[in-house]
C-alpha cells in the first residue's frame, strides 16, 4: 500500500468513528534501532492498562528502538498529564474536558460499559430508567424485576473514572449515585465485590468481564461485539488516544502502529471492537 493509500485508509477509519482528529500526515519515519532508544511515555486508566500494555509490549518487541514507559493515569487527569507530566500519549475511555488547546485525538477502540450483577442473581434486564432507581438508590429489592429477594446493594467507581463519567452522563443525568454505594477503586474490585455478594450490581468494561458474574441486557439489548459495533447496545463508548498536538517522529510511528492492521488486531485480542460509524 503506498503512502497516500494509507492516508485515506487511515481517514476513513477515524471518520468511521464519528471523530475528526487531526490526521496522521502517513509519512512514517523509523524509530532507530541504534544509538539511545527512544522513550515514550504512555498514560491510560486502569481500564485500559491490559491492552495498552499488550500494545506497547508487541511494539518493542519488533521496535528495539523503542522505550514506552506505561503510567497509570484516570481519564480525567489525562489531559493535565498530557501538559503538566510529559506524557506523550494518553489512552481514554472518556474525552477530558481539560484537553490541552490544539490537542490531537483519534478513536482506537470501541467497548461498552457493562452492567454486572451476581452470578446467582436471575435478573433478566434492565432499562435504562430502572437503572438510574437503582444507583440512585431507590429500589427496596430485586425480586420485582425478577431478581433476588433483598435490597440491592450498588458498585461504583469513584469520580476521575471514565466509567463513572459515562454512568453519570448517559444513566444518571443531574442524579446523583446514592451515598450507599460502594466505591471500588477498580474494575477487578468491581467484578470482585459483584461476585462476592449475590445482590450486588455495579459497572465494567464489556472488555474486562470475568467469571462470578452475569451481564445484564438494557433496554433488551446485549453488549455483543456486533450490538457495539453498530452502536446499538446504549452504553456504547469509542476509546481514544491523545496527544498535546498531532504525533511527530517515533510517537507517529507507535500511534500508526496502534491504528494500523497490527495494533487492531491486538485490540481485538483483548476484548474491544473496531469503531465504526454510529
Amino acid at each position: 500500500m503506498n503512502r497516500r493509500i494509507a492516508g485515506f485508509v487511515l481517514a476513513m477509519i477515524m471518520l468511521a468513528a464519528g471523530c475528526t482528529p487531526a490526521p496522521l500526515v502517513p509519512t512514517p519515519t523509523a524509530a532507530p534501532t541504534t544509538g539511545e532508544p527512544v522513550r515514550i511515555r504512555v498514560a491510560a486508566p486502569e481500564s485500559l492498562e491490559p491492552v495498552m500494555r499488550a500494545l506497547l509490549s508487541s511494539y518493542q518487541r519488533s521496535h528495539p528502538g523503542a522505550e514506552i514507559v506505561f503510567v497509570r493515569r484516570a481519564d480525567a487527569l489525562a489531559g493535565a498529564a498530557l501538559a503538566q507530566e510529559g506524557i506523550d500519549l494518553a489512552a481514554v475511555s472518556w474525552l477530558p474536558a481539560n484537553l490541552p488547546e490544539g490537542a490531537w485525538v483519534a478513536p482506537f477502540a470501541r467497548d461498552g460499559l457493562a452492567i454486572v450483577v451476581n452470578g446467582q442473581n436471575g435478573l433478566p434486564g434492565l432499562t435504562l430508567a430502572q437503572l438510574r432507581m437503582l444507583f440512585q438508590g431507590r429500589v427496596e429489592t430485586w425480586e420485582p424485576w425478577g431478581g433476588l429477594p433483598g435490597a440491592p446493594q450498588i458498585v461504583s467507581r469513584e469520580d476521575a473514572s471514565g466509567d463513572f463519567s459515562l454512568l453519570q452522563s448517559q444513566v444518571m443525568g443531574e442524579f446523583p449515585v446514592t451515598l450507599t454505594a460502594l466505591v471500588a477503586p477498580t474494575t477487578e474490585a468491581v467484578l470482585t465485590l459483584v461476585a462476592e455478594n449475590q445482590l450486588a450490581v455495579g459497572y465494567v468494561s464489556t472488555a474486562r468481564l470475568a467469571e462470578g458474574v452475569r451481564v445484564t441486557p438494557l433496554d433488551g439489548i446485549p453488549p455483543a461485539p456486533e450490538m457495539l459495533a453498530a452502536g446499538v447496545y446504549p452504553l456504547t463508548r469509542d476509546c481514544y488516544l491523545i496527544a498535546a498536538q498531532e504525533p511527530q517522529g517515533a510517537l507517529r510511528d507507535y500511534a500508526q502502529w496502534i491504528l494500523g492492521s497490527e495494533g487492531q488486531a491486538i485490540v481485538r485480542q483483548l476484548g474491544f471492537v473496531v469503531a465504526q460509524a454510529k
